[in-house]
Protein backbone atom coordinates (compact mmCIF):
# COMPACT_ATOMS: atom_id res chain seq x y z
CA UNK A 1 0.00 0.00 0.00
CA UNK A 2 1.41 3.14 -0.92
CA UNK A 3 1.41 6.30 1.04
CA UNK A 4 -1.65 7.83 -0.76
CA UNK A 5 -3.77 5.14 -0.38
CA UNK A 6 -2.55 4.79 3.39
CA UNK A 7 -3.39 8.40 3.71
CA UNK A 8 -7.28 8.07 2.24
CA UNK A 9 -7.87 4.76 4.62
CA UNK A 10 -6.62 6.79 7.47
CA UNK A 11 -8.91 9.70 6.33
CA UNK A 12 -11.90 7.33 6.12
CA UNK A 13 -11.38 5.72 9.15
CA UNK A 14 -11.17 8.70 11.22
CA UNK A 15 -14.65 9.65 9.67
CA UNK A 16 -15.96 6.67 10.81
CA UNK A 17 -14.91 7.57 14.21
CA UNK A 18 -15.89 10.71 14.03
CA UNK A 19 -19.59 9.24 12.92
CA UNK A 20 -19.61 7.32 16.75
CA UNK A 21 -19.17 11.08 18.44
CA UNK A 22 -22.20 12.27 19.95
CA UNK A 23 -22.09 15.91 20.52
CA UNK A 24 -23.82 17.76 23.36
CA UNK A 25 -26.83 19.67 22.12
CA UNK A 26 -27.23 23.59 22.82
CA UNK A 27 -29.71 23.01 25.45
CA UNK A 28 -26.79 20.80 26.86
CA UNK A 29 -24.00 23.04 26.57
CA UNK A 30 -25.91 25.86 28.25
CA UNK A 31 -26.71 24.31 31.20
CA UNK A 32 -23.10 22.78 31.64
CA UNK A 33 -21.64 26.62 30.81
CA UNK A 34 -24.22 28.01 33.95
CA UNK A 35 -23.03 24.84 36.41
CA UNK A 36 -19.72 25.73 35.58
CA UNK A 37 -19.97 29.71 35.74
CA UNK A 38 -21.95 29.25 39.11
CA UNK A 39 -19.55 26.79 40.81
CA UNK A 40 -16.49 28.71 39.73
CA UNK A 41 -18.28 31.53 41.11
CA UNK A 42 -18.99 30.34 44.34
CA UNK A 43 -15.85 28.59 45.25
CA UNK A 44 -13.92 32.07 44.18
CA UNK A 45 -16.34 33.65 46.95
CA UNK A 46 -15.43 31.18 49.51
CA UNK A 47 -11.67 31.44 48.81
CA UNK A 48 -12.06 35.15 49.10
CA UNK A 49 -13.80 34.88 52.19
CA UNK A 50 -11.39 32.37 53.65
CA UNK A 51 -8.66 34.41 52.27
CA UNK A 52 -10.39 37.78 53.72
CA UNK A 53 -10.84 35.96 57.74
CA UNK A 54 -7.09 34.47 57.74
CA UNK A 55 -5.66 38.44 56.81
CA UNK A 56 -7.47 39.55 59.47
CA UNK A 57 -5.97 36.94 61.79
CA UNK A 58 -2.96 37.48 61.08
CA UNK A 59 -3.33 41.37 61.63
CA UNK A 60 -3.95 40.09 64.83
CA UNK A 61 -1.35 38.21 65.76
CA UNK A 62 1.27 40.07 64.56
Amino acid sequence: MNKIQAFIEYVKEAKAELDKVIFPTKTEVKQSFISVTVMVTAVTLFLSLVDLIMSGILKVVL
